[in-house]
Order: C-alpha cells, then structure tokens, then sequence
C-alpha cells in the first residue's frame, strides 16, 4: 500500500512538474533559511553548557542604587580586589571561590638560550590573572602539568595553542619562563591545558598566578573595597544541593560589613547578586569577558523570522495546491467512485506533501550548507552544519518535516477529499465552489504583510547605520592613528622623544599622548568629590588622560573657560558640559574656578569646560567626563595624519617607532576603525534585516508566479474573447496585476503600524538615533508594488500577446 502511495505521489508530481519546482524551492528556501537561524540560536545558548557543575556556577554582579529612593543606577559584574578572600570567610559553604583579572592585550617575550635577542609576542584576547580555584570551578582538560603552581607568584599556566606558538611543543613549555609586559614580569609555566571550545565566556588563554597580580597591584591598593578592581570579576561554586536564595538574602550583611562606604558615605548604595552560568552570555546588565553575543531579545526575533519565513513558503504550498483543485476534480471524482474513502484521498495527499517536503528539506538542507562558511563570515563564529556531532540539528530537521508536512499539507488535503464525486466527473467544481479564493486572497495578504515588515526592518537598520556613520561625534575620528606604547618606567622616559621625533615626520599634522581617544573600549571610571563637600557625588566621573595637544588632536572645542597648562601631573582640570549639567549648575561658567578631586583631601581647579562629544557609541548618553594631564596615565600616542599621506606615513611611523623601541612590537590602529566595531552587532542586524527580507520577497514572488501561471491557464479562452473583443495589452495587464495590487495595498496597511511600532522600540534602544520618515514607508510600498508587479508581468504579458485564435479555436 504504501509503496503504491510513492508510486501516485511520483506520478502526480511529474504532471505539475512547474508548480512542483516552485513549491519544493519555496520551501527550500524557507527551510534553509530557518536552519540558518536555527543555527545561529542553537550556538549562542550554548556557551558554557559543556560544564560538568554548569547549574551550580555563579558570578557575583554588583548593582548600584540611588539613596534618594533606591533606584538602580548601574550595573556592572566589576567587583572590589578582596571581594573572594571576603567571600571565603563570611560564606564557608560555598565550595569554590575563584577572581580573575582581565588584562586586555598583552606583550610576552621568551628568551632564547644563547642568543641575546628574544622572540616577541602580542596576544591580543584571553590574558587574565586567575586564582587557582578557578581551574576546580570550571572544567579544564591538563595536555601536561597542573594549576597547582598557581598558588605562588610569577607562574602561569598556557592553552595548547600558545604553549606551541611560545615553545614549538606544549610539553617543552613546562619550567620555561615567558616575560609579561615590556617591564618583563617572570611568569614560569606550570600547565599546559586544552584549548577551551568557542563558546565559553571565560575565554582564558593564559592564566598568570593572580599573587603576581597582587604583588603588582601592591598591598596598599589591594584592600580597598571602595573601588572596583578594574577588570576583577569573581565566581563561585555552589555546593550540591546549596540553595540561592538563601545565599542571596545574607548578601545585604555581608556587604555592611565589608564595604566601608556604605557606612562613611550617605551618597553610595551597593548591593552584590548572583548570576547563573547560563545567564551571562545573553544578559547585558552585567557584561562578560566576551562580550560579543546578540541579546535576547534579538535571538526571539531571529526566531521569529525562521517561523515567518516558512510559513510564507508553506502558504505558496496550500495557495497552489488549493488554486490546481479544479485540475484535479475528475481525478478525485473517478477514485471516489472507484471506492476509495476520504481517509484513503487525505493520506494520499498528504504522502504528496512528504514526499515534496523531503524533496524540500534536502536542497534547503544543501543551500544552509553552502551559506554557513558565509553566516560565520559575517557573524564572525565558528558556525557549523555537522549533522554527525550535532543531533540538535537532526531533530530540527526531523521536527520541520514533520511540522511543513502538516502545516502545507492538512488543508489542501482535507479541501480536496472533500470534493462531491458526481459534482467533479461533471467539471462542475470552481475555484469558488472549492472554497479557495478567499483562502488564497487571505494568505497572500499575510505573506506580503512578512514580507513587508521584513522590508521596512531592513530600510530602518540601513538608515540608522547610516546615522552611525554621518553624525558629528564631537570630535575628529578620520586619519588618526593610535599607537600603543611600552608601559615600563624605564622606556615611558622616551615618550617625549618619540612624539617629537613622530612629529617631525611631513604627514603628521598633530599629536598627543594620551590615554585613549575621547571614545573607546578602555573605559575608567571615578569618584567625584565637588567644591569642599567631604562627600562623594552619588555617580562617577569619567577620567580621560591626555597632554596639551590632546585638543588640537582630536579637534575638540572650548566651550567655556581656558585649556590646562602644559603639565606632567594633575594640576588643571577640564570638564564637560555634561557634568556641569549633572552637578545642577546654571552655566557653564558657574564651574569655572571651582575645586573638584577623585579622593578625599585632594581637589584641583577647573579652568575649561569642553563642548560635549560622544565619549561611548551613540547607543549611550554622554558620560560626565574630566580631561587631565598625568604622564602615568598615558599609554598612547595619538597622530593626526593629513589624508593624502596616510600610507607612506604608516611606513616611517613604524620606521621611526622600532628604531626607539626596538624590543617592543609595534602596534597601531585607526580610530575610525575602533568606532565602527562599536555598531559591529548593528551592522550584522542590518545586513541580517537584508538577507531575510529578499528571501521572504522572493518566497512571495515565487508563489505569486505560481498562482499567475495558473490563471493565466484558466484564462487562456477568456483573455483570447477579450482580445477578440478590442482589449489592448494593457488592458490584459491590468486584468491580472489588478487583485493582487490591491491584496499588496491591504498588506501594507497592516504592516506599517506594526513595523512602525517594533521598529520604534528597536531604535530607543539607541540614545541617539534616526526618525522614521514617511519616505521609508513610502519605499517598502513601491518596492512590493514594482516587484509584484514584475512577477506578474512576465505571464500577463505572454498572456496577452499570445494569438486569440489559438486561444479560441477548440470553440
């Protein structure tokens, strides 16, 4: 029986050869396109879920409040430096408690017996300070050695890939010495571990003994549980069967106890939580070490897409299918007549259905594998479609079948069954008797309403990237290039000789050294203390390091007040508008002259106020910011280059940089690059919003094609009497391009004000954003309406000018 089911499938599908193209590539592509983001889904929730404890590890987040009424006013998983040795004593239950400290890129240097020059390295990610227990929380495979040697200063353990970029072998790296830094700190390797997957959010390369860390921080700065320790973040072990929320609620005490500013100072409120492995990756409160996933919200949209997408292929589905039940009248007549029951027409319908689906879900599963290495490009993961190592993706595949069967299939399947045997072998079956067209009108209007969300989503994201990239940020970003310069004492000494000899080059218009350009990753953050007020402004300031030519540099402007006198020390201080707005003052010129100071006993003047530039990505508000000069503060030269001379600049720059520094890698950037990785997750949206947004035109259009080619059969005679009768071809065209204009028109009313609303929220999301006009509306409209209109106009066309007395002659 069931092999006479595949026989007839076969044979009903080899009659309506073109509908059956059209439906298997519709929902091929559909498919593809939802395994893609399946793909994508799939791989960003599952960071971290390879841990053998994975329910029982947790991150300790701080949350600041507002002591006026409690409200939050940030969040940040930065914790205080004593935070895990004050975690030890006051919660001995707990059954592991880790801190690690991000040190952002780092330079290492290996000496080379018996040769006086030593091999350099920059390792620009996963160089961290780490507490021993850090390696029992979480699970690391050891390739050779342990992290025992952790326990003591100036030992470090090393993945597999850089024990073999240093040492050639992972096993000649254990007792060899690596130099961190260009002030050569000994680290001396004690373990060699495997290369942890991608999708972890402790990405540790190197673990250096966080004792080294402490020796360097020194004892004075490491119990300060005013401050947060720059980069320090803390993770604990729960022991099995150890309940949170208990944990939780002697949080408030503990904190009491040990963070002194919530009893010295009126102005501070702090409290710490615990945040589960699983949440760190998609929960941006807080942050990661990572730092470069979609959010939440953006992995429901994606899936959302998925669902739409195949629905809009399912529905050409039961559009044609419903459209060709006229065709299939007789057909259905003579086998009801014959005896078959209408339970034996569904399976036979349906076994149809599979039997396109399967043909569907092989070329889609075959088109998502030539995309993927092209989806990783752009996403920049390591996306992968094995179906051997991943049964997830079986099960999706598995369960899509499934469901595109029963969702295509059901009603075409249930429509035709129900035909009345006498009433189809007499031909007396219509469109209208079938139940269909309003079916069909009904469906295409939705297909179109997707595919027009789509389009204006995409129109949007392209106009707000475009915002990114044309709004003034307050200061100059375009020909600068920083260099990362040495932080040993010993070589900051020839910091001005290197400016000096730099800016004698004939492409340097200016430069500055400084600590980073007015918008960047490397962010800090302090205490303010105004006036003579013994107590703390209830937020924190922005410090941003530069010397007297850090203005001319990045072109900023006064706008009250004078600059800071050439100096190698905090002696002057510049503000911007945003503090003094902040501070409540009434004019820019009210701060002038006023004390301000980031420790108590400590205040300097204010001789300048800076206009406001966008110190963040425009996704923020400007932050209230200090400008400085403090020569232990710089670790950057900054050099406005003129434009016609960029690329023979570079070239003397690194001349002139190697020749000072001939130990110390050279490394330099653009700042506009910099900037642009701030909408790097914006512009993937936008060229996602674009993907999708043609596949969903293009399922719609095939459908749209599908059902034209089938009217203009079943009008071929009436098209032909029209002819006959004087009808021009545009008369022609206008009789079939005239419904579904009209059903194209319904669906953008039904669009707009979604897109308008969804979209809306997706740009407050931005602090400064674009607005959308009436023209991006007005373009996802005629966009719909011309390719609509090209789809149908190929058959109406060949309809119209095929000769009315082939048409006519069979009369």
């Amino acid at each position: 029986m069931l092999n006479s089911y595949f026989k007839l499938s076969f044979r009903a599908l080899g009659k309506n050869r073109s509908f059956s193209l059209i439906n298997i590539l519709g929902l091929a592509v559909g498919i593809a396109a939802s395994l893609l983001i399946f793909l994508v889904i799939h791989y960003e929730t599952s960071y971290d879920n390879y841990q053998s404890r994975y329910d029982r590890i947790f991150r300790i987040v701080t949350t600041d409040h507002s002591p006026a009424d409690g409200g939050i006013t940030g969040t940040h998983s930065m914790t205080p430096r004593p935070l895990a040795d004050g975690l030890r004593r006051y919660f001995p239950s707990m059954e592991k408690v880790a801190a690690v400290q991000a040190t952002g890129s780092a330079q290492f240097y290996i000496p080379v017996a018996g040769q006086a020059e030593e091999k350099k390295f920059k390792v620009e990610e996963g160089v961290y300070f780490t507490e021993p227990s850090l390696y029992d929380i979480f699970d690391f495979k050891w390739v050779v050695g342990t992290p025992a040697g952790l326990s003591e200063p100036n030992t470090t353990v090393l993945n597999e890939s850089l024990a073999t970029t240093f040492f050639g072998k992972p096993e000649n790296a254990i007792g060899k010495t690596v130099l961190l830094w260009s002030y050569r700190v000994p680290l001396r390797v004690t373990g060699v571990f495997k290369d942890l997957p991608d999708n972890t959010d402790v990405p540790i390369r190197l673990g250096a003994s966080y004792k080294t860390y402490r020796n360097l921080i020194g004892e004075e700065q490491w119990d300060n549980w005013r401050g947060l320790g720059g980069g320090t973040q803390c993770f604990v072990l729960l022991a099995k069967n150890q309940e949170v929320r208990k944990l939780q609620a002697q949080m408030p005490a503990f904190v009491k106890n040990n963070f002194r500013e919530e009893q010295e100072h009126a102005n501070t409120r702090v409290s710490l939580g615990l945040q589960p492995l699983g949440e760190l990756h998609l929960d941006k409160r807080f942050g990661t070490l990572k730092g470069d996933s979609l959010t939440q919200r953006e992995l429901w949209t994606l899936a959302l897409i998925g669902v739409f997408l195949l629905l809009v292929a399912c529905i050409n589905f039961i559009n044609l299918a419903t459209a060709q039940s006229v065709n299939r009248a007789k057909e259905i007549g003579v086998r009801k007549v014959l005896g078959s029951g209408r339970s034996q027409l569904v399976k036979l319908f349906m076994n149809e259905t599979a039997l396109i689906t399967l043909c569907a879900l092989v070329l889609g599963t075959l088109i998502a594998w030539i995309a993927v290495p092209y989806l990783s490009e752009l996403m920049e993961k390591p996306l992968s479609l094995s179906l051997y190592q991943s049964p997830a993706i079986l099960l999706f595949l598995l369960s899509t079948g499934i469901i595109v069967t029963l969702l295509a299939g059901s009603y075409p399947a249930i429509v035709l069954s129900g035909f009345n045997p006498l009433m189809a072998i007499k031909s007396r079956i219509s469109n209208r008797s079938a139940g269909g067209i309003s079916l069909r009108r009904g469906l295409v209007i939705f297909q179109f309403v997707i595919a027009q969300l789509l389009v204006i989503g995409t129109l949007v994201a392209i106009k707000q990237m475009s915002f990114f990239r044309n709004k003034s940020l307050g200061f100059e970003k375009d020909a600068i290039v920083l260099v990362d310069l040495p932080s040993d004492s010993a070589l900051k000494v020839k910091y001005p000789y290197l400016k000096a000899e730099l800016s004698k080059l004939p492409g340097v218009e200016a430069s500055s050294l400084c600590w980073t350009a007015p918008a960047s990753n490397a962010q800090q953050y302090s205490n303010l203390y105004f006036g003579n007020d013994g107590e703390k402004q209830s937020f924190s300031v922005k410090r941003l390091y530069g010397d007297s030519g850090y203005f001319k540099t990045f072109r900023l402007e006064l706008a009250a007040g004078r600059q800071p006198f050439p100096s190698d020390t905090v002696r002057e201080i510049l503000v911007n508008e945003a503090l003094v707005k902040k501070l409540g003052l009434r004019s820019k010129e009210d701060i002038l002259g006023k004390l301000v100071g980031f420790e108590p006993g400590k205040r300097y003047p204010v001789v300048g106020v800076v206009k406001d530039f966008n110190d963040n990505s425009l996704r923020d508000a400007i932050s209230p910011l200090v400008i400085t000069s403090d020569y232990n503060g710089y670790g950057t030269l900054a050099l406005k280059l003129h434009p016609d001379k960029v690329s023979a600049t570079l070239k003397d720059l690194e001349r002139v940089f190697t020749g000072i520094y001939p130990t110390y890698i050279y490394d330099a950037w653009f700042l506009d690059d910099t900037i642009g990785r701030f909408y790097k997750a914006e512009a993937v949206t936008a060229q996602l919003f674009k993907v999708f947004a043609f596949l969903a035109i293009f399922i719609s259009c095939l459908g749209l094609y599908g059902l034209v080619s089938f009217m203009a059969v079943q009008k071929t005679k009436e098209v032909g009497i029209r002819k006959v009768l004087g009808a021009s071809i545009q008369n022609i065209l206008y009789l079939f391009s005239r419904e579904f204009t009209v059903l194209i028109g319904i669906a953008f009313l039904i669009s707009m004000p979604v897109a308008y609303y969804f979209m809306q929220r997706w740009l407050e999301g931005f602090y400064y954003h674009t607005n959308m006009g009436w023209e991006i509306f007005l373009l996802a409209i005629v966009l719909s309406l011309v390719i609509a209109w090209v789809t149908v106009g190929y058959k109406a066309v060949k309809a119209a000018m095929a000769n009315p007395v082939k048409s006519l002659k069979s009369e």
